[in-house]
């Protein structure tokens, strides 16, 4: 009787064993399943990297992190990812908002081609901003072009606007922010800072030919 229950306890014990074992491998399946990609940054070639810093910096609302050289071949996996030359020397810089550390990465390629505008947009980036419209008349005065907006319901019943804007460097980037829909507004904000941009502008330029007149 004393062995029936020793053997009976063993298998028991067996039994709640491969019980447990089983159970871990549906949970680290089911981990495993439930993990999913994940957009690390965004990279885009520049032809003017400070011009570029301050695009996204000023308009787009940015921080920049770094900002500096790579010696010849210090990342010689640079040089097929973007079909350069990593041999020699490359600026660079990382930038960051307020959610994305080191979220956008600019590579200063000085060869690159002027942007074709009647090109179709092979790659647009979708960034949200806290003020559609300030963004857009900050384009405006930093020159750039931009679309106008359009706004449009999200499937939860959210309205939302957005706009394309053209970075220096030819990048088509898509702004948007969730109830923006005054055109009004948009109209407004966008005419008043580019007037002044622009009053600003001219009144700079008479001061030097004024000076100029006068030396």
């Amino acid at each position: 009787m004393t062995n029936r229950q020793s053997v009976s306890g063993r298998d028991i014990r067996a039994y709640l064993h491969l019980i447990a074992v089983a159970v871990l491998c549906i949970v680290i399946m089911g981990t495993a399943s439930a993990q999913t990609s994940r957009i690390k940054r965004i990279s885009l070639m520049t032809p003017d990297l400070d011009r570029s810093i301050a695009f996204f910096t000023e308009v787009i609302g940015f921080t920049l992190d770094f900002e500096g050289t790579l010696p010849p071949g210090g990342e010689p996996f640079l040089g097929p990812v973007f079909n350069i030359d990593a041999s020699q020397p490359i600026r660079r810089a990382l930038l960051s908002t307020k959610t994305e550390p080191r979220g956008l990465f600019l590579i200063e390629h000085k060869a690159m081609p002027p942007p074709n505008r009647e090109a179709v947009n092979a790659a647009v980036t979708v960034i949200q901003v806290s003020d559609l419209y300030e963004t857009l008349a900050a384009a405006g005065a930093f020159g750039a072009l931009h679309s106008d907006v359009v706004t449009d319901v999200t499937p939860e019943g959210l309205t939302f606007g957005e706009a394309l804007i053209t970075s220096p460097g030819g990048h088509a980037v898509l702004v948007y922010e969730v109830g923006a829909s005054n055109s009004d507004r948009y109209r407004q904000g966008v005419l008043s800072l580019t007037g002044l941009f622009l009053t600003i502008r001219v009144r700079c330029r008479c001061s030097s030919v004024g000076r100029a007149a006068h030396s």
